[in-house]
């Protein structure tokens, strides 16, 4: 067990929420060490903040506790969970925020957190992050194994996670976030295409449709796209993301998550 815990939540930090956390597990373990992935999550988006997860939990050693609050359904009869996996355990609510790890876990444990006195005393209904989450990471740390925090669960809640679709030379998609440059990132990914361009995707005679716009290639680096002009790329996380250089894609091209996105490799006559 790692000493690591991450923190990934909607709270901003204006307010006293991300401070009163971590002044919860280091009250609890003084001995752990704790990273903001961010705090900036658009507020209650949870697809936003499952994405965010996915795109850095695998980044952290191995046995860190990755502790993610994007919670609409705080006080309610939503469960609180702990999840482990082959690497890692993820502390949160039960509402989809761990979609991907579903997805791409080899090994998974999925437990509702129910044994209360691991919880502060009397935890309020609007502060889950602190009262509930906050303690569970905490004793995580000092060593609890998971299975003392509750039973496992099998009925966890879990996002459409939308898979892209080959037909013969052509991957059907979607955009699935927009980062803070308005660059527009699908699900299409280098796996996808590699299979279609065996001589290199970079190479390949591809063509990307979204949105009524064609854009011809993918680009090696964002400056090789001529300004003003949408380019394709596949960016360091692997997937196929569409951006215009030095501008804002989704706000210039008005393109938003969920928009259908197109391939289609030209194949060699």
């Amino acid at each position: 067990m790692s000493n690591l815990i991450t923190l990934l939540t909607d709270y901003g930090t204006k307010d006293a929420f991300v401070a009163s956390m971590k002044g919860m597990i280091l009250k609890l373990a003084p001995q752990a060490q704790i990273v903001d992935i961010t705090h900036e999550v658009a507020p209650q988006d949870v697809w936003e903040a499952a994405f965010t997860l996915k795109e850095t939990y695998n980044q952290f050693p191995k046995g860190t506790i990755h502790l993610a609050v994007v919670d609409p359904g705080v006080g309610s009869g939503r469960k609180p969970i702990l999840c482990v996996t082959e690497g890692y355990y993820f502390v949160g609510p039960d509402n989809g925020i761990f979609s991907f790890i579903y997805r791409d876990a080899e090994r998974l444990r999925v437990h509702h957190i129910s044994a209360s006195h691991y919880f502060v005393q009397n935890p309020g209904p609007t502060f889950h992050g602190r009262d509930i989450f906050a303690p569970v990471a905490a004793w995580l740390v000092k060593g609890i194994p998971a299975a003392n925090f509750g039973d496992e669960i099998t009925d966890f809640v879990k996002l459409n996670v939308p898979v892209p679709k080959r037909t013969n030379n052509v991957i059907d998609g979607h955009v699935i976030h927009a980062d803070r440059f308005g660059n527009l990132i699908t699900n299409i990914t280098y796996r996808d295409l590699q299979p279609l361009t065996p001589e290199g995707v970079q190479l390949g005679p591809v063509t990307v449709a979204v949105a009524g716009k064609q854009i011809a290639g993918l680009r090696k680096f964002y400056a090789e796209a001529q300004q003003g002009v949408p380019g394709a790329i596949i960016n360091s996380n692997g997937h196929l993301e569409i951006f215009l250089f030095r501008q804002n894609a989704r706000t210039a091209l008005a393109i938003k998550r969920g928009e259908s996105v197109r391939v289609t490799v030209l194949q060699s006559a």
